[in-house]
């Protein structure tokens, strides 16, 4: 394979410039940064195609002349659509002899970086939140036989009393209890993966939710037909798909909107993995979102932002979600609540 086609296999942009810095190739995610193909791009100077980013062109510029390594971050590119990415820059210079015969400049997407941080960060606090859980669900649980145990024998001992009611209390409250925390402890069961078609979840999960809701929600599709079914377990997606759906028609009022929509997503990175293909599933909300001041932990258990809520249905979905090696994201754009799944086509 040659050098060039290395780069093709690279997650970062790489633009190579010869000595007069023209454009002589760019890889597979130079050509998805700068939405232009590298047989339109090749041979234009680098004043062209970073015209209004003078702080990229400075740092090449000095490369050349000065044969040395130059790293900055933080630089913000410029697009002609008025689009600006923030982004680290790396520029290497091909040294041969005395002279310079290329400057290889590496374009590193730094919104992407952060929330790659911030998205393993969360990852391992709800890990931890989780096991810290798991251990004390086991505390719980032990007390709580024996105290419904002793409520069975005192129920007994009262033989018809009146205050059998109180012990029936005691009971229910202690059976509800338990079921609550087999609720919190349910994703940690292995799943059993299988090829999934991901519309046929969807279409089951719509199902579900439009027989539930009590107003006239509008559920609208968008999908993309040729995504390619994924191997899962396809009860643990239902579940973590229904909760998800029902927390939007939760938000939602009577004319309301929820928009369920599915694209493939490539070279994606999802919890410090790169993979090729990766299916994304949207579901989308017109509701007024998740408060500001739990946004950062609307995915640990016993957390949430409605009157009544259990706070256990997001964290349970990230964590059968993250059993298939995927990812849930939250994010609000344009006055709608975006709730984002990924999954790794393997």
């Amino acid at each position: 394979m040659s050098t060039y086609g290395l780069l093709d296999n690279l997650y970062t942009a790489v633009l190579v410039f010869d000595d007069q810095l023209r454009l002589s190739d760019i890889n597979n995610a130079g050509e998805t940064l700068f939405f232009i193909s590298r047989a339109k791009m090749c041979g234009h100077g680098a004043h062209e195609i970073l015209v209004a980013s003078d702080k990229l062109l400075e740092n090449i510029e000095r490369t050349l002349a000065t044969r040395e390594p130059r790293m900055e971050w933080g630089i913000d590119l410029d697009f002609p659509d008025a689009k600006t990415v923030c982004v680290d820059c790396i520029v290497t210079p091909v040294v041969e002899g005395e002279t310079c015969k290329e400057v290889v400049l590496e374009l590193i997407n730094a919104d992407s970086r952060v929330r790659a941080l911030r998205e393993n960060n969360l990852s391992y606090m709800h890990d931890a939140a989780r096991k810290s859980l798991s251990g004390i669900a086991h505390e719980i649980k032990n007390p709580l036989g024996g105290l419904r145990g002793a409520a069975q024998l005192l129920e007994r001992e009262l033989n018809g009393s009146s205050l059998v009611e109180y012990t029936s209390i005691i009971i229910d409250e202690a059976d509800r209890l338990h079921n609550l925390i087999d609720r919190m402890l349910a994703p940690v069961k292995r799943n059993r993966p299988r090829r999934v078609n991901i519309h046929s979840v969807l279409e089951h999960t719509c199902r579900i939710v439009e027989a539930e809701a009590v107003a006239d929600i509008k559920i609208r599709r968008d999908y993309d037909p040729s995504l390619p079914a994924l191997r899962a377990d396809r009860e643990q997606l239902i579940q973590a798909l229904l909760n998800i759906c029902r927390n939007a028609l939760q938000a939602v009022d009577e004319t309301g909107e929820v928009l369920l929509r599915t694209r493939i997503k490539r070279r994606c990175t999802i919890r410090n993995r790169n993979y090729k293909l990766a299916v994304q599933i949207d579901v989308i909300d017109n509701g007024p979102g998740v408060p500001p001041e739990i946004e950062e932990h609307i995915f640990y258990p016993m957390v949430t932002g409605r009157v009544g809520g259990s706070g256990l249905g997001l964290s349970i979905s990230q964590s059968l979600i993250q059993s298939h090696n995927g990812m849930i994201q939250y994010e609000r754009i344009d006055g709608r609540t975006h709730f984002r799944l990924l999954l790794p086509v393997e």
